[in-house]
């Protein structure tokens, strides 16, 4: 080997097997392994210092020199936990099949602890040392030699402390986060997308996730903010467009408005798709914590969305639809309002070729029990309704001109100090539980009490969220709506032709007439 060319920690393979062989003596061909759990990052760059591990590869140099060897092949887990069961580490895989298929005589490490920290990864190693006894297996630390008895029975022993260690690590680790989560402080992790590692906004990550919200709660879909940020550049790691369940999570995370989420690790990997209200941290008088970052909206414009979404949820729900949140981005105004007039089934939108060119129509089918009897211009019956619905709005504008949210911040105002009343009724139970409390009751009595406190509790939640999101729509419903109505996408338009009209029924036109204003029917929402 070129002493210009010394051996590091990421080289693969640095000196030929059949080049060793060739010297004359046996040189012991061994491979060394390399491995810290949490590598420093620069804060600029983000690159690892790869620091520790360069430090294990000298020593492993050194004792590969004494047992008469040299490292050939380095095997660098580097930044990778050897702790937690879901994490697979791949050169210690790779280190385990050449071990087995004879590829190396051995390999040398720092510590046992380096090499596993599991007793079900320990024992593979022993396994493959006990089916060949020539295989050479030595710490720079720690006394193992997997030659040996002993020395693999001391290589599991501390493999499994080092497991015990490392669990008692990530215990005091989740207990540390959870304690941030409640002083409202963010935890190690990923940085989130739209802010930089202080709480500050990122552009234009911050703006496109900003709109993405507000569209939604617009009446927008999940399909529609994807396409939108994958029109702007948006991509993940591998470059492609952001999967759909990567704008779910970003548009119902609570941070959004500012409120701190918190989910341990074992959790999120049982549920890695958290929905965001479920996550927020809540104070010990029952009030979401103030994260200490940059908010993107008002927690009533967050709560509107969440409210678009959680309706869409149900309704799939009740049509025994499987898509969740994800319902289709609709290209027609009406689909799935308009109905026959003579069998109640949902028209369906297509389009007839009329003098070389596409005219869509609303047309009642002949599957799922149509009649198929009904047939109306899509560009007719829309222009239509709309003027119907712009004509409806107008009206409810003078009538909600004389009421505004005064009712919906009264009962949120109380709803929050009973929440606080609750927080103190708990914490008065449980002290009435133990020995020697003045008016002392049983833990079964406690615990029931506390169970309809909590049932209390989540239901004054609920109320104060549904009454937010109203407060907000009450501010968005204004006569800018008519104004703006024309820029909107059919998406947005039929979100708010929703809050008015219930169904829109076409009857059979006269014969002679090509359209009849007198054969639609519109069903409308009753105003609460």
């Amino acid at each position: 080997m070129s002493a210009n060319h010394p051996l590091t920690s990421q080289d693969v393979t640095t000196l030929p097997l059949k080049d060793v062989e060739e010297e004359g003596s046996h040189v012991l061909q061994l491979g060394a392994y390399l491995r810290i759990s949490d590598d420093d990052r620069d804060p600029v760059t983000g690159e690892l210092s790869r620091q520790g591990v360069t430090n294990q590869l000298k020593d492993c140099h050194a004792l590969a020199v004494q047992l008469g060897g040299e490292v050939v092949k380095v095997y660098d887990d580097n930044d990778t936990s050897a702790s937690d069961p879901y994490i697979v580490r791949k050169d210690f895989e790779a280190l385990l099949k050449d071990l087995a298929a004879g590829v190396i005589d051995g390999f040398v490490f720092k510590h046992s602890d380096r090499v596993a920290r599991q007793a079900f990864d320990a024992a593979r190693v022993c396994q493959i040392f006990e089916r060949n006894g020539k295989l050479v297996g030595r710490a720079v630390t720690g006394g193992t030699d997997l030659s040996t008895d002993n020395g693999r029975a001391m290589f599991v022993m501390q493999a499994v402390m080092g497991g015990v260690e490392a669990s008692s690590i990530r215990r005091r680790k989740a207990d540390a986060n959870r304690h941030k989560a409640i002083d409202g402080k963010d935890h190690i992790g990923r940085r989130a997308w739209g802010w930089d590692a202080e709480g500050n906004l990122v552009q234009p990550h911050a703006d496109l996730r900003k709109k993405a919200i507000l569209d939604i709660g617009d009446g927008a879909t999940i399909s529609q903010v994807q396409a939108d940020w994958a029109e702007a550049g948006v991509t993940g790691k591998d470059g492609r467009p952001v999967l759909y369940k990567t704008v779910v999570l970003r548009i119902t995370h609570p941070r959004n408005c500012g409120y701190k989420a918190y989910m341990p690790t074992r959790e999120r990997r049982e549920n890695p798709h958290p929905w965001g209200p479920d996550i927020i941290v809540y104070d010990s008088k029952g009030k979401p914590v103030i994260g200490r970052w940059a908010p993107l909206v008002t927690p009533e414009e967050y709560w509107r969305a969440i409210r678009v979404l959680e309706e869409r949820k149900e309704v799939a729900k009740a049509k025994g639809q499987t898509g969740g949140t994800r319902p289709g981005h609709r290209t027609h105004l009406l689909s799935g309002l308009v109905r026959c007039g003579k069998c109640g089934t949902r028209l369906t939108a297509s389009a007839r070729t009329i003098k070389g060119k596409k005219v869509p129509f609303y047309r009642c089918p002949t599957t799922n029990n149509g009649c198929g009897g009904i047939t109306r211009s899509a560009a007719t019956l829309e222009d239509h309704v709309e003027e119907l619905y712009l004509d409806a709005f107008a009206k409810k504008i003078a009538r909600q001109a004389k009421r505004s949210s005064t009712a919906e911040s009264t009962q949120i105002a109380s709803d929050e100090a009973r929440l606080e009343e609750i927080s103190a009724e708990i914490e008065s139970v449980m002290e009435r539980r133990k020995p020697g409390a003045v008016s002392r009751i049983s833990t079964s009595t406690a615990m029931d009490l506390i169970a309809e406190l909590e049932e209390e509790r989540g239901i004054l939640r609920h109320r104060v969220r549904d009454l937010s999101a109203k407060i907000e729509d009450h501010r968005k419903t204004n006569p800018a709506l008519l104004k703006e109505w024309e820029d909107y996408t059919p998406d947005k338009k039929r979100h708010e032709m929703t809050k008015l009209i219930k169904a829109i029924i076409v009857e059979k036109a006269p014969r002679g007439r090509h359209f009849d204003p007198e054969s639609v029917d519109i069903a409308w929402e009753q105003e609460d």
